[in-house]
């Protein structure tokens, strides 16, 4: 929105888009939380990567645990399970003892029903063993000879009787080999029957092994293990790769251990399932703040960037002598640099924070942002338009004011920018340049007008002379009634002339007195110089000689009373100085020579000419080398051409080999 200043019309615009405090941004802090966050996102990279291996070593410790605590539960459940079957085989032969007892032969009871004794070949062998027949190994049953035949086989069958009878309690021997050397264990058990106190025989029975645990173990759990015996003599079938462990049987006398082999992997899912998101999610994590880092190192890079650019701007601002100042739509100043509050004596914030018209501001120049927007589009002020502004202390400042639309990249404009040159100190040297130029010119005006007034001293002299002869023998005459009317004519005019060019030569001297400027005219140099020379007196005996070019000839801008001054001198000085060298006849020589858009007025003479050491003095007025000279001719002629842009040479002449002076003029 645009509103104009206090006390006029208003009109609706749009808010400027550009932020006029970034202009002092501070780049320290920009950079300081930059690197804050870099810090933080490396922190948080390391918290992520830290995370994902606890959780690795997490799960693989659980899985562990989990592993170890299922093997102990399966090797529990095994060591029950064949515990369970076996307290029934103990229970089934204890049975089997009394009824042998009973009927004196066990193999003639009654038969069993039990899980044992349903299948076929749970139970390879079994019988009654009398107490009288148990200490001696040559009076044991056949089934127990049969197995006592193998290397170690009778000392552990005796061990498990000793240990049935000394102990009063069932025992077991084995694995132990077959008595016919085929493959698999079997494990003999022994069951005590005692009669108050007596030991009255044992019942035995020897039982495969792997059958035992292909009849006992449930077909779901060898789905998934497999189940091999822990014994020296039976080596242990290839590993798989499922995890292994050795399941204990707590059997009383036997040794009996089973290595259970896992199947397939048995690591549960659901962990594992987790972890698998959980790593996923990690691993999205971890390329989002990847991703991220490298868009804050592309950001630190720009950032530098900017900084570098932003501090070499700051630094040019507050090191620029130029004032600069921005005004948004609505005509509120913005932004001042510190050189122009330095120049107008108030801060930038002092200004900026100003709602009204401006301090700095002479009310009597108007508007200043009105102001602003017309030289911002006049073409005709591109060049600056110079403005006074107010000092705080109240003194008044010249300065060269620039304007020019502040326009974003997209071309739209958001405001005016304006630069403020001081230049009171310029202008004070101006004027006091232009006052000495003035105080100089008056000198040199005043030491001309000297010169000339010295000059027309003597040039006077033969006007006024002249004019005395002619008053005094017109005069005379005339009392003598000697002269005639026709003859008081050409004398009164001759004297009228005199008169006029004596009256021309004073209004020249009091011109420049009054510091008029010459009256320069267009001055054609061939018939001038003719006249001039021709009407100087030369003394008698010195012939003129004219080298002149037809016609006209150049013209030249002059003041032609001056320059008929400066050239009558020079032809007098020629003819006065003709006569002197002897050499005869005595000539005086006029003519016009041009070089480099200059022409020349050249007088030379046949005199002796200007010695070598008075070129240097030649011009200085009242330094006369003449006999009852002033000293003012030369000196007078120099300043006459000076005054005309031109200069006065002097050199020995070529032709009469006396002296040679030359006028130069501009043709311009």
């Amino acid at each position: 929105m645009l509103a104009m200043l206090a006390g006029k019309p208003t009109t609706m615009v749009t808010e400027p888009t550009l932020d006029f405090q970034t202009l002092d941004l501070d780049t320290r802090q920009a950079s300081a939380l930059t690197r804050r966050a870099v810090a933080w996102l490396g922190a948080l990279l390391l918290l992520v990567a830290a995370s994902a291996v606890a959780m690795v070593l997490f799960l693989r410790s659980e899985e562990a645990r989990e592993a170890d605590r299922r093997h102990t539960a399966d090797a529990e459940w095994l060591d029950q399970t064949l515990q369970f079957h076996f307290r029934r085989l103990e229970g089934d032969l204890g049975v089997m003892a009394l009824q042998a007892r009973q009927v004196m032969s066990a193999t003639s009871a009654a038969p069993l029903t039990g899980p044992w004794w349903r299948e076929a070949g749970l139970v390879e062998a079994h019988g009654w063993l009398p107490a009288d027949q148990a200490e001696a190994s040559d009076q044991w049953p056949g089934f127990l000879k049969e197995a006592a035949r193998q290397p170690h086989n009778a000392a552990a069958l005796a061990t498990m009787l000793d240990t049935t009878r000394g102990l009063q309690r069932p025992a077991y021997a084995g694995p132990l080999a077959r008595a016919d050397g085929g493959p698999g264990r079997q494990l003999w058990l022994a069951v005590p029957l005692f009669e108050q106190g007596r030991f009255v025989g044992a019942a035995v029975a020897m039982v495969p092994v792997d059958a035992v645990l292909t009849a006992f173990i449930p077909a779901w759990f060898l789905q998934d293990h497999r189940l091999v015996l822990d014994d020296e003599t039976t080596p242990l079938a290839p590993a798989g790769n499922g995890a292994r462990f050795l399941a204990p049987i707590n059997l009383p006398g036997a040794q009996l251990g089973l290595w259970v082999e896992s199947q397939g992997s048995q690591a549960p899912l659901a962990p594992r399932a987790f972890f698998a998101v959980a790593l996923v999610c990690l691993a999205g994590m971890l390329l989002t703040l990847v991703a991220l880092w490298r868009d804050i190192q592309r950001r630190q890079r720009a950032e530098a960037r900017l900084q570098t650019q932003l501090a070499l701007r700051t630094a040019m601002e507050r090191s620029v002598a130029l004032g600069l100042r921005a005004w948004d739509r609505a005509g509120h100043l913005r932004y001042a640099n510190p050189a122009f509050g330095r120049l107008v004596g108030w801060t930038p914030q002092e200004l900026t924070a100003q709602t009204g018209a401006p301090p700095y501001w002479p009310s009597e120049q108007g508007d200043e942002f009105e102001q602003m927007r017309r030289h911002a589009d006049d073409a005709a002020a591109q060049a600056g338009t110079e403005l006074q502004l107010q000092h705080r202390d109240g003194h008044r400042l010249d300065v060269l004011v620039h304007s020019a639309p502040l326009a974003l990249a997209s071309g739209e404009v958001v405001g005016w920018v304006g630069s403020v040159l001081d230049i009171t100190e310029r202008r004070r040297i101006e004027r006091l340049a232009a006052r000495q130029q003035e105080l100089l010119e008056a000198s040199g005006r005043l030491v001309a007008m000297g010169e000339v007034a010295s000059t027309l001293a003597h040039e006077l002299n033969q006007p006024l002379g002249a004019l005395s002869s002619f008053a005094n023998g017109l005069l005379n005459r005339m009392r003598e009634q000697r002269i005639a009317f026709d003859d008081i004519v050409p004398v009164v005019e001759r004297m009228e002339r005199m008169a006029e060019k004596a009256g021309r030569v004073i209004q020249r001297v009091n011109a420049f007195a009054r510091r008029q400027d010459m009256t320069r005219q267009p001055l054609a140099l061939r018939p001038f110089v003719a006249r001039v020379a021709a009407g100087a007196p030369l003394p008698e005996g010195v012939a003129l000689d004219l080298q002149l070019p037809p016609g006209d000839g150049p013209t030249v801008p002059a003041d032609a009373l001056l320059l008929e001054n400066a050239l009558h001198n020079l032809v007098l000085n020629a003819g006065e100085w003709a006569p002197r060298s002897g050499r005869t006849p005595a000539r005086v020589r006029v003519d016009l020579v041009s070089s480099d858009g200059m022409v020349g007025v050249r007088v030379a003479d046949s005199g002796p000419g200007v010695p070598p050491e008075q070129l240097g003095t030649i011009f200085d007025a009242f330094a006369s080398h003449k006999p009852g000279g002033m000293g003012m001719g030369l000196a007078i002629c120099r300043s006459i051409v000076e005054a005309h842009h031109g200069r006065v040479e002097v050199e020995r002449s070529a032709a009469l080999d006396g002296a040679e002076f030359t006028l130069w003029l501009p043709l311009q």
